[in-house]
């Protein structure tokens, strides 16, 4: 289990490590990095890590297991609101159901997740 989950980890890393280069792509930006963090929350019955990203507004959420894996959302703050996208390997109703749950975040969820993942120790 220690070993699955270990993985899991290290894939999210991954994930949000190239995460961070396309929505900086996206966004203009070469200095937009989301690896702050992680906390851990679940959203349509799935568990996600949520780490934040370096321009302090957006977000990035990764599967940590289960019938989602590998897949990730982008919250990504547009300077008028936040943009969420999707993407992983395949979509069913249970990327549908964090979708629908993501969407419902407010600005002052949103803020409340960057905090959280801010005040997470780095691990040495």
């Amino acid at each position: 289990m220690t070993s699955v989950l270990r993985l899991s980890a290290v894939v999210s890393v991954i994930v949000v490590l190239a995460t961070s280069s396309e929505i900086a792509r996206a966004g203009g930006t070469t200095d937009l990095h989301c690896i702050t963090g992680p906390v851990e929350r679940t959203y349509g019955g799935t568990k996600w890590l949520v780490h934040s990203c370096t321009d302090g507004t957006s977000l990035v959420f990764t599967a940590v297991g289960g019938p989602v894996a590998p897949f990730e959302f982008d919250l990504t703050y547009t300077g008028k609101g936040y943009d969420l996208d999707g993407r992983g390997k395949l979509q069913n109703k249970a990327t549908d159901a964090a979708y629908a749950d993501l969407q419902k975040l407010r600005a002052a969820d949103i803020l409340k997740l960057i905090k959280e993942t801010k005040a997470v120790k780095p691990k040495s």
